[in-house]
């Protein structure tokens, strides 16, 4: 990461980041970021700013439902029952919101992969990410089951760096739909995780990706509205 030199305009009789202390200059060693002379609320906005860019941020996928839609409507038949599937949901042209923190933009420029259609399932990468990051995966959907009594079980599948093993799971919350059939139930999920050595960036395109999947114990109708990461760097 980056290295900042920070030169004040020094007053030995001025606190510590007390209000009229002035900030002269913030010099990113990478030069992407300089300031010069602010100071009081607008230096904190400012500093904040930059704090936001390089240790916080997100990516949002959004459906139609969010632009006057009905969101992307997916048949679980009979052959799907208890197989866990990769949802289907085709983002729209202004659905994509890429406020990932600065690391990950410069080493990927993409936040995903995929088109979300069967058979392309939408990745969310983690190039950029480190150790001690973590991150939470929220995704919004309903589910309309054609049976009384079901159940719709949810999880993320994470895929590890080169050589770092077996890709594995992540289980997440439960739906049970105790209301009956042909109702449209829905589901927030929100899951958290961190970054461990076997997912974080190990090199160019070299990093863990993750995909939201389901699962229900009867047929229905799944239908997308959103997926969201949550990042802290």
């Amino acid at each position: 990461m980056a290295q900042r030199e920070i030169i004040g305009v020094s007053d030995p009789t001025q606190l510590p980041f007390d209000d009229i202390e002035r900030i002269s200059i913030i010099n990113n060693n990478s030069g992407s970021n300089t300031i010069e002379s602010d100071s009081g609320d607008g230096r904190q906005d400012i500093i904040n700013e930059l704090v936001n860019e390089h240790s916080q941020g997100y990516i949002g996928l959004l459906s139609d439902f969010y632009f006057g839609g009905a969101g992307t409507s997916t048949e679980l038949l009979i052959a799907d029952v208890d197989v866990w599937q990769d949802v289907v949901m085709t983002i729209h042209p202004l659905g994509t919101s890429d406020q990932r923190v600065e690391d990950m933009k410069e080493a990927q420029a993409s936040g995903y992969e995929g088109d979300g259609s069967v058979g392309n399932p939408i990745n969310l990468l983690l190039e950029g990410l480190v150790e001690a990051s973590f991150c939470t995966l929220r995704t919004s959907l309903d589910f309309t089951p054609d049976e009384d009594g079901g159940r719709l079980d949810s999880r993320l599948f994470v895929e590890r760096h080169i050589g770092a093993g077996d890709d594995f799971t992540i289980n997440a919350a439960g739906l049970a739909m105790e209301s009956g059939a042909d109702e449209a139930y829905p589901h927030l999920v929100s899951v958290d995780f961190f970054v461990g050595d076997t997912i974080d960036t190990n090199g160019p395109n070299d990093a863990g990706k993750i995909r939201f999947q389901i699962k229900s114990d009867v047929t229905g109708t799944v239908t997308m509205k959103e997926m969201a990461l949550f990042i802290n760097r």
